[in-house]
């Protein structure tokens, strides 16, 4: 009974963060190959697969608007010689050779912060690195519900109509410009209290509510990105 009532603290989680760490390592070794433009394509669409898998088909769908994107971009500048104006082509060429590890560093970033911390604490890493990287990873979620609270008020006021906006620009500019200040703030503040309130330093061990253990399928995930990245760096160097 004890046993049971141990092991039923945790909340099991997915699929665990070092595979994921793991997958991103693998993606910037085979990145960092001189590899055609069939073969990193074939990596691109392999990303998008293990975003769809491991993370949510939703950040897929976004991976694969942008990849389409990025070939577009990417064609229309090497193949046609299309000079872009909104796109520089050194930053078009990057986000072309470095998409898959742009799609792995964002499965990792979804990961829950409370699956993050454990593993990090798993390596024994200092607790002001397990603060910083926490901080990092929650403050654009507060931040951006802020942003959406304030953008809901400044609508129900009229202030983001179209005829405010072209008469009024410079008062359009304080009023949003000077409650996002305020709420970068209060969003350092709340993320500030929530780790006081979670006793982030106290000099004991440090404990998590998720269980994350390295199971099968995350071994099965492991190897099956090993196989592509150097399937694709093969095929990408004989051609």
């Amino acid at each position: 009974m004890e046993q049971a009532s141990v092991q039923s603290r945790g909340r099991t989680v997915g699929f665990a963060v070092t595979a994921k760490v793991a997958v991103l390592v693998c993606a910037v070794v085979a990145t960092s190959f001189d590899l055609s433009d069939g073969a990193r394509a074939v990596l691109g669409i392999f990303s998008i697969v293990y975003a769809a898998r491991v993370a949510s088909l939703r950040m897929a769908l976004w991976l694969t608007v942008s990849l389409a994107l990025i070939a577009v971009l990417y064609l229309a500048f090497s193949r046609f010689g299309v000079r872009l104006i909104l796109f520089s082509p050194m930053h078009v060429y990057q986000g072309w050779h470095a998409f898959p590890v742009m799609a792995a560093t964002c499965v990792v970033c979804v990961s829950a912060p409370g699956t993050i911390s454990a593993a990090l604490s798993r390596m024994k890493c200092p607790k002001k690195i397990i603060l910083g990287v926490l901080v990092i990873l929650r403050f654009f979620p507060t931040f951006a519900s802020m942003r959406r609270a304030l953008r809901d008020s400044l609508r129900k006021r009229g202030l983001l109509a179209v005829r405010q906006v072209l008469g009024n620009p410079l008062d359009t500019y304080e009023y949003v410009m000077v409650p996002m200040l305020m709420a970068l703030v209060n969003s350092a503040d709340q993320l500030a209290s929530s780790a006081v309130t979670r006793a982030a330093e106290a000099p004991t061990s440090r404990t998590s509510y998720y269980r994350a253990s390295f199971a099968v399928s995350d071994a099965v995930c492991v190897l099956a990105c090993m196989v592509v990245c150097a399937g694709v760096v093969t095929m990408g160097r004989i051609a």
